[in-house]
């Protein structure tokens, strides 16, 4: 089946990414259940917190917040969530189901506001191009949602004469 460049594109983004978050996902429980990071996490924590300067305390509060059993839970089950719908976005593209750009238009377009505020609140050259890939991604495909909606309608039209 030939596919167009940029869904081909979105296709191998949403596959690789999704991968990958189910590997980091996998590799967060085997660290917390072998290693049990958390621990280890609040000893490095402790240790930043003890040098001067400003940015050192926040870092350590951030340690400390991601290191409670609570925060590496919420991290894996997070990391599991979002590469299972990835995933699934990627499988629906890849199939062509009518429903697939849909889905993550719908699901790509949820985040933007989030990631505007992110961008408003720690602005940063990632973060902008997160922003800018996911805007592209949902632009491409409403716009391909809808010429393909609207070649269905046109067909059924046809044959219902």
């Amino acid at each position: 089946m030939r596919r167009e460049r940029g869904l081909a594109i979105i296709i191998g983004y949403k596959l690789i990414k999704g991968g990958l978050w189910l590997v980091f996902a996998v590799i967060l429980l085997l660290l917390m259940q072998m290693m049990g990071i958390g621990d280890e996490i609040l000893g490095i924590a402790d240790h930043v917190r003890h040098h001067s300067g400003a940015w050192s305390l926040v870092l350590a509060d951030l340690l400390v917040r991601a290191s409670t059993r609570r925060g590496l839970w919420t991290l894996f089950v997070a990391l599991l969530a979002d590469g299972i719908l990835t995933l699934v976005e990627a499988w629906a593209l890849l199939k062509g189901h009518w429903w697939g750009p849909w889905l993550v238009v719908v699901a790509t377009g949820s985040l933007l506001p989030f990631e505007v505020a992110a961008l408003v609140r720690n602005p940063h050259v990632s973060r902008v191009l997160l922003l800018a890939v996911n805007l592209l991604i949902v632009w491409y495909l409403g716009r391909k949602a809808l010429r393909e909606h609207r070649e269905r309608v046109s067909q059924r039209a046809t044959l219902e004469r």
